[in-house]
Parts: C-alpha cells; sequence; structure tokens
C-alpha cells in the first residue's frame, strides 16, 4: 500500500506543479535597467521602449536607473540576475564594451555576462567646436591644428565613453594633435566648450541640438554613414574625407547569460514590433535617434564587429581606465 499511496502522491503533486510549469513568459513585471542617471539619452530610450512593450507582453515593465562605475555598476547587476528574461539591461557602447576593455580588472566580458537581445537605437553623433573657433570644416579644423600646434583642445566628457574613442579614432585617422581636457559628463563639456574654455568635442545631437540652433556651437560632420534630417547642410565625416573615422552609438536590450532560446525569442520579437510604433520612433526621433530592432543573431555580429573595431582603437591609442 504504502508504495501506491507514494505514486498517487507523486502525480498529485505532478499535477499541482505542470500549471505553473506550463506558465509562459513573463511572469512578473519585467524591469529594464538603465546604467545611467534618469533624463539622458540611454534612459529616455529606455523609457520609450517601456511605453511600447507593457501591452505586448501582458505584464508591467519598470524602468530602474542604477548609475556609477561608468555604467558596469548596473551591468554587474543584470549579469547576475535569474537568467529568466525579467530582468534586462539597457545597454550602450561604454557599460558593454568600450569600458570592461579599458579596465585592469573589468569586471565582466559582454560576451560572458549577457545574451544579445536586439538593438534599440542608433543615435546621430555630432563632430562640434565653440563658435568662436575660426574653423568651418574639418580640413579647416586639421589645418588650424597644424598651423597651431599645441594650442587645440578638446573635451572628453568622460575616459573610455564613445566620444572618448571617436576622439581617438579621427586623430589617428587624421594627424590632428590636441590636449584632451577631461569632464565627468557630458553636461559640463558641453557647457565649457559653449563657454570657449575648450575647442572642441564629440557629442550625440541630443546634447548639442539646442546649441547648434543657438549658434552657441557650430556642427562640422556628422559621424555616421547619413546625413542629420535636422542639420542637412552638415557633411558626414565621410563627406569631408575621413570614411574609416565613423562612429556608431547604440542602445541595445540584454538578458544574463543562460536565458532560454524561447525567451530570448520572444523579447527580441516583442522589442522589434515596439519599435516600429509610432509613438516609440517619434519620440527616439525627437533625440536624434533612429530606432532599429534586430535578432539576436544580427546584434551579437554587431557587437562582435565593434568590439573589434574599438579594441583596435584602445591599443593603437594607449586608452585605459586608471579611476
Amino acid at each position: 500500500m504504502s508504495g501506491i499511496r507514494s505514486i498517487v502522491c507523486a502525480l498529485v503533486l505532478a499535477a499541482c506543479l505542470a500549471p505553473a510549469a506550463a506558465q509562459p513568459f513573463p511572469t512578473k513585471p519585467i524591469v529594464l535597467v538603465v546604467p545611467y542617471a534618469a533624463g539622458g539619452n540611454v534612459d529616455i530610450s529606455a523609457r520609450a521602449l517601456q511605453s511600447g512593450l507593457g501591452d505586448s507582453l501582458g505584464q508591467p515593465v519598470v524602468v530602474e536607473n542604477r548609475p556609477g562605475a561608468g555604467g558596469t555598476l548596473a551591468g554587474q547587476y543584470v549579469a547576475r540576475a535569474a537568467p529568466d528574461g525579467h530582468t534586462l539591461f539597457v545597454g550602450s557602447n561604454g557599460p558593454i564594451m568600450l569600458g570592461p576593455m579599458t579596465m585592469p580588472t573589468p569586471p565582466y566580458q559582454w560576451q560572458q555576462a549577457f545574451e544579445p537581445v536586439s538593438t534599440l537605437a542608433i543615435a546621430t553623433n555630432t563632430l562640434v567646436v565653440r563658435s568662436s573657433l575660426p574653423v568651418k570644416s574639418v580640413a579647416d579644423l586639421i589645418a588650424y591644428s597644424h598651423d597651431n600646434p599645441g594650442k587645440l583642445t578638446v573635451a572628453v566628457d568622460s575616459i573610455a565613453s564613445i566620444n572618448h574613442f571617436m576622439a581617438e579614432l579621427l586623430k589617428l585617422k587624421s594627424g590632428i594633435t590636441w590636449t584632451e581636457v577631461h569632464y565627468r559628463g557630458n553636461a559640463p563639456a558641453v557647457t565649457d566648450l559653449m563657454a570657449g574654455h575648450v575647442d572642441v568635442g564629440f557629442f550625440q545631437l541630443v546634447d548639442t541640438a539646442p546649441h547648434l540652433q543657438a549658434g552657441t556651437l557650430r556642427a562640422l560632420a556628422i559621424l555616421g554613414p547619413t546625413r542629420a534630417p535636422s542639420l542637412p547642410d552638415v557633411p558626414t565625416i565621410g563627406e569631408a574625407g575621413y570614411p574609416d573615422a565613423q562612429g556608431i552609438t547604440f542602445n541595445g536590450v540584454f538578458a544574463p547569460k543562460g536565458t532560454p532560446r524561447p525567451v530570448i525569442d520572444k523579447l527580441s520579437a516583442t522589442i522589434r514590433g515596439a519599435l516600429t510604433k509610432p509613438e516609440v520612433v517619434e519620440r527616439l526621433a525627437a533625440l536624434g535617434s533612429t530606432a532599429r530592432g534586430s535578432t539576436p543573431e544580427e546584434f551579437g555580429r554587431f557587437l562582435e564587429r565593434e568590439t573589434e573595431k574599438w579594441t583596435d582603437v584602445m591599443k593603437r591609442a594607449n586608452i585605459k581606465v586608471t579611476e
């Protein structure tokens, strides 16, 4: 009898567990972890995605800001989260690849820590100068640096940011020379550039657009492959003669390593669908960004290419984080 009783108990237990095991993903709110404070490009991009995801997934979507350590604090948090798809990282160039590749003891490498889910947005990058600098083009800027050795300064918003890497890339490709002036973030760097305390800056369009419109900054080039619709007269860096000096600023969604593939596929498809909604596209466009979804495979290949490209720049420019 004891054997029969054991079998019956096992069947009852299995029957109780079956509905729970069969519950489709997601079973609780989705948390989008942002590695920066509220109000910046990555944060606003995450909130644009948030508004397009909730209804499709049937669960609330929450944005959680965890700034610190150049964005890697949030990356560590997500990498250690349960790999069930309910905690996701909205990462960009810095915390995903540039920061870890320049740290003496990186907290993670994206290949081992995360599953790429989908790209989210591609930002427009700008090369700008203070309005009083007597240059009107990239060629003028390079000539000015040669004619005035040691005089030109460039604002670096933070070490190992995509803006820092783009400055180093143009330096490698053009032979321009300047002195770096380091800041803690975009806002103080842009403020000093407008005030004339530094000469040159590399920033996302969301940070420079109002100042370009006001005439307190001047754009010399768009650092991507196409011109910006809001700046139709500003050439691309390729049109300015340096096609190899392009840089892409991306935002993308990542899950902890080991998240089941069906969950990754569902998240990716839902994100790509959300990025076609007009209100999401328009909100990202207001940042100077282009909504862009991708499959996990496409995103992974993109990340591999970007990692190879910027690793080469890091080595040639000797970029290191020592803090």
